[in-house]
């Protein structure tokens, strides 16, 4: 029998290239998706908290006067819903009711050439959830409780909230609204987690670990950052607008009422909305 010698130079070759190999082993993302189609927030008064966005944002409006809002928590109440176009996403505001505290209902991923049929094959073990939506709208709910919607892109030359019966809501006398900020798209959704990694490695699953930075739990959607932080942190989205600067931002806020932080870098300003949500506003 012939024996075969391995030298030491060649096992330990050997044993980089396997561990090359298993590093490059990547885990494919359940669904494609292209960004952050629209965040949803609960609040007690929605014609307050609506009105308080158009100031900020408000170029295109829509209202439905009563309709379920649109997610997989049960307790979610029949009401007024209002949807401001934030460019290519949206900010939808329904109502708290009796058993909800106002902050971030749901929020949306958009998905490319999303089908809802075809993707509930690719979602097994990622906590579906199929309640009453509109059509081809499918819902998660990740290990901290967080409720996630998935559907198609939005097309922006349609109504936000079409899907619901929402329609557009012109300003009085015809006049054009002028909006403090020309928005572009919500640029970062903040969520806060008990379990980093648990939560960590639910989204691995769904958006691919190509998609996660350096950085665990920061995850890149599109062009927007999607984050996984402290419970003690708190929740928070983020809009980009156009053209934006630190200072400017903060004097556009303080002429409408609301005091903002600006951050040491000037990347962002930070503020509450009235009913105490943590809004940002930046790239």
């Amino acid at each position: 029998m012939t024996k075969v010698e391995v030298t030491r130079r060649e096992f330990i070759g050997g044993a980089v290239g396997i561990g090359i190999a298993a590093a490059t082993v990547r885990l494919e993302a359940a669904v494609p998706a292209a960004g952050l189609d629209h965040v949803n927030i609960r609040v007690p008064d929605v014609r307050r908290s609506a009105e308080f966005y158009i100031r900020l944002f408000g170029v295109q409006v829509a209202r439905s006067p009563n309709a379920k809002a649109q997610t997989a928590n049960p307790a979610s109440p029949s009401g007024e819903l209002w949807f401001i176009r934030l460019g290519e996403s949206f900010l939808a505001i329904s109502p708290t009711g009796s058993q909800l505290t106002p902050g971030i209902d749901h929020f949306s991923f958009a998905i490319t050439g999303f089908n809802g049929d075809r993707v509930k094959s690719q979602l097994a073990g990622l906590n579906q959830q199929w309640p009453d939506a509109p059509s081809n709208n499918l819902w998660l709910r990740d290990p901290a409780g967080h409720v996630i919607q998935l559907n198609a892109a939005g097309d922006p030359s349609r109504v936000p909230g079409a899907g619901v019966g929402a329609v557009l809501v012109e300003p009085e006398g015809g006049a054009q609204r002028q909006p403090a900020f020309q928005a572009a798209r919500v640029s970062q959704l903040v969520l806060a987690v008990p379990n980093l990694e648990a939560s960590a490695t639910y989204y691995r699953k769904l958006l691919g670990d190509a998609a996660e930075t350096r950085q665990k739990g920061r995850f890149r959607v599109g062009q927007s950052d999607f984050v996984l932080g402290s419970a003690s942190g708190g929740e928070s989205f983020r809009v980009g607008v156009v053209g934006f600067d630190a200072s400017a931002a903060a004097s556009k806020l303080k002429n409408v009422g609301v005091n903002a932080t600006v951050a040491q870098n000037k990347t962002v300003v930070t503020f509450r909305d009235p009913d105490g949500i943590r809004v940002e506003i930046g790239t």
